[in-house]
């Protein structure tokens, strides 16, 4: 929700240079640039997460965009890195915009980049949504934003999930927010019991949550925020809970998830099947999940930037300090007291203790399973970045945190397992130094860090990025290449790294190496393209032996030169350890979490698809049609890939400027040789949105998704068809 005025645009020398970027290629790592996989053509969260859900971006970048939205990018303070994260624009356009902006004072109409020459009409329809423009002064004291969503199933057995929020901006620079959330499907916070020597809780309650709050004083280049906040520096290496592409500061981020799926009511365990949640009928129940929010800092965060030193060099300076409560999937634990290293997976004294329903009458008759118990531990956060720049084009930096986490339910000794994010042992932080150069087209950014731990088997180890850009006409490169030890343990950290995890880490045990391209030689054409490559260093029981090499490939192309139908058509292939190609292998390419240790999917993924959209009758009728065809391997197929297919079909229509209409059909058969293996289903929307004014909305939309697999679990299952119904209401004063 961005605050004051946001600018909203429609629904919607060389060989020197070359042989420069190529040099820096062979030492550079890769980071994500704001390279996407196609146009951004959504301005709302459902439409990104449309975007998503089709094959069209990652879900790396559907975090990014998600972010981007809710904040905006203030087009007048934005640095080089926050405007490279908007979609559409290369280095090159961003320093147009900010040599515009420089020559200018002020940008008070984004259309006025266009007529400058610094970007295109097509450019600045695709950043629209992600950005604004703050006022000179407001002509009330006090304006802002506010939003209310709520969702709902027609089956639902508990009062359905709530989302309020707010941003209010006032006088002398001030500014405050929140964001309130209900939760239904959450337990309430474990307590120790000593009568089962282990956690209990009383249940699933009915709570309100406040995971955003805050108050900010921001005047030009000084600011100092109280509550809750999120951090991000250089290549993310040492320190970013953001999720930006290139992130640089403070931000106030209130990106809010709503899974695409029903909850099972069901996350109990019980000798008697007839009694409870999980009574005869009831286990096969699924409700309206609730909304999710990411953690972030909560505490005091304060800048000081670009304090002018000399004639062109400038000097900045970030610090916070956080203690928060903090939920843990149950799974992640271990009792120090009964093990003394959790790297033994044999020994069932390692194993995460039971969690139990309070019950006076039958102690230890119920218990929770594949649930995240909430506030069960605190952490303190401390860190610092500071930077120098001798020039705009020129900068050196140092980042630094620090923390410490502490479990309560004593006298168990808790801590976190192995394969869990943070690491087990107290007090962990990691240090580092950053810098980047930039010669006309080519840009080098670098980061080093070593990460401390007192982990079991643990200690710490060091990781490096460094990341290379060419931007000449209608064209962008990035090249960079990564390294991370089997010892590098950073849960503050976020840098490029492989979808594969190490001990909870995927910036771990892994040396790899990044190329995207971007290429667009006129209007009609837009090309993309990237390519992944890594290797383990060191061998490892989950991911293989050391030298296992693999590749990620992605290629896209989309063609605008014909007004009524543009079509795209892309292939994506995931190669896990490209010595063996044996089939058998499970191929989600995520961690498989258990009751135990978690094992990796290392099966390969091939994909086919292609998109037509028809612009019918401009603004009345657009039609989009998309399909995707997958071979993948499976456990279950020894000789063979798993076949997929999707087939997507969508109708937009604005009749008016304030009424905006949506309809959607999903069809989704996994496995098509046999029909009670996996899911088929049939997901399909209709929305309508009805906009009051300037940033005042109310959107209200009916989902209905049909099960048509013969699984026994779907057989079985409560609702089917379901029938969702979600409402958003915002409001701008």
């Amino acid at each position: 929700m961005p605050m004051a005025v946001t600018t909203r645009i429609g629904p919607r020398r060389a060989g020197l240079r070359v042989l420069a970027f190529a040099s820096a290629a062979l030492l550079a790592g890769s980071a994500h640039g704001a390279i996407y996989e196609t146009t951004i053509t959504a301005d709302t969260e459902e439409q990104l997460v449309d975007m998503e859900q089709r094959g069209d971006i990652s879900s790396t970048s559907l975090e990014i965009l998600l972010e981007l939205l809710g904040e905006g990018v203030e087009l007048n303070s934005a640095d080089r890195d926050e405007l490279y994260d908007l979609p559409g624009l290369t280095y090159t356009d961003v320093d147009a915009i900010i040599a515009y902006r420089t020559a200018k004072g002020r940008i008070d109409d984004p259309a006025e980049l266009v007529g400058a020459g610094a970007i295109t009409a097509a450019q600045l329809l695709e950043m629209a949504p992600f950005i604004r423009i703050d006022a000179r002064g407001a002509v009330l004291p006090i304006s802002g934003k506010a939003l209310a969503i709520g969702a709902v199933t027609a089956t639902d057995n508990v009062a359905p999930p709530l989302l309020l929020g707010a941003r209010v901006k006032g006088p002398f620079d001030l500014s405050a927010g929140f964001l309130m959330e209900s939760v239904r499907r959450e337990v309430a916070p474990a307590q120790y019991d000593p009568l089962l020597d282990t956690l209990t809780t009383t249940g699933h309650p009915y709570q309100l949550m406040l995971p955003r709050a805050f108050l900010q004083w921001n005047q030009g280049k000084r600011r100092v925020v109280l509550g809750t906040f999120v951090m991000g520096f250089a290549e993310r290496l040492v320190l970013d809970n953001t999720r930006r592409a290139t992130p640089h500061g403070i931000y106030l981020t209130d990106e809010y998830r709503r899974p695409p799926d029903l909850s099972r009511t069901c996350k109990l365990s019980s000798p008697n099947p007839l009694e409870g949640a999980c009574a005869d009928g009831a286990s096969n129940l699924y409700v309206t999940p609730d909304f999710t929010v990411r953690d972030a800092f909560r505490g005091i965060a304060a800048s000081l930037e670009e304090v002018p030193i000399g004639t062109d060099g400038s000097f900045s300076a970030f610090g916070f300090l956080s203690y928060q409560s903090k939920s843990l999937y149950q799974y992640e634990l271990y009792d120090r007291r009964n093990c003394s290293d959790p790297n033994n997976d044999a020994d069932p004294a390692c194993r995460a203790p039971k969690v139990f329903i309070a019950d006076a009458q039958n102690p230890g008759s119920t218990k929770v399973v594949y649930s995240t118990l909430p506030y069960l531990y605190d952490e303190l956060v401390g860190g610092a970045h500071f930077e120098v720049k001798p020039s705009y084009r020129y900068r050196l930096g140092v980042t630094a945190y620090g923390a410490a986490p502490f479990f309560h339910a004593q006298p168990m000794e808790l801590d976190f397992q192995e394969w869990s994010r943070t690491p087990n042992g107290g007090p962990y932080g990691a240090i580092g130094m950053d810098g980047h150069v930039s010669f006309e087209d080519v840009n080098f950014f670098m980061e080093l860090a070593h990460s401390f731990d007192h982990a079991v088997g643990g200690g710490g180890g060091s990781g490096a990025v460094v990341r290379s850009t060419f931007s000449p006409a209608h064209h962008e490169f990035e090249l960079s290449v990564r390294y991370y030890d089997d010892k590098f343990g950073n849960p503050y950290g976020r840098p490029v790294s492989a979808p594969d995890e190490a001990d909870g880490q995927r910036a771990r045990n892994e040396l790899g190496a990044r190329l995207r391209w971007y290429f667009s030689p006129n209007k009609d054409w837009q090309v993309t393209a990237k390519g992944d490559f890594w290797v383990l260093p060191y061998s490892s029981p989950m991911e293989g032996p050391a030298g296992t090499a693999n590749l990620y490939g992605l290629a896209r192309a989309d063609f605008n030169g014909w007004r009524l139908v543009q079509p795209a058509l892309w292939v994506d292939l995931r190669n896990r350890n490209l010595a063996s190609n044996a089939f058998g292998k499970c191929s989600s390419g995520t961690i498989v979490y258990t009751e135990g240790q978690p094992f990796t999917c290392n099966g390969d993924i091939y994909k086919v698809a292609g998109r037509l959209e028809f612009h019918l009758i401009p603004r009345f009728l657009d039609v989009i049609t998309q399909g995707w065809f997958v071979w993948s391997s499976d456990l279950r197929y020894k000789d063979r890939f798993r076949n997929d297919v999707m087939l997507w079909g969508e109708v937009l229509s604005t009749p008016t400027e304030r009424l905006h209409l949506r309809a959607k059909t999903r069809w989704l058969f996994q496995d098509i040789s046999d029909n009670a293996y996996l899911e088929q289903s049939l997901w399909s929307f209709l929305e309508v949105e009805w906009m009051f004014g300037k940033g005042t909305s109310i959107l209200g939309r009916y989902d209905a998704f049909l099960w048509l697999d013969r699984r026994a679990s779907t057989l079985t299952r409560v609702p089917n068809p379901e029938h969702r119904f979600f409402v958003d209401l915002r409001y701008a004063f």
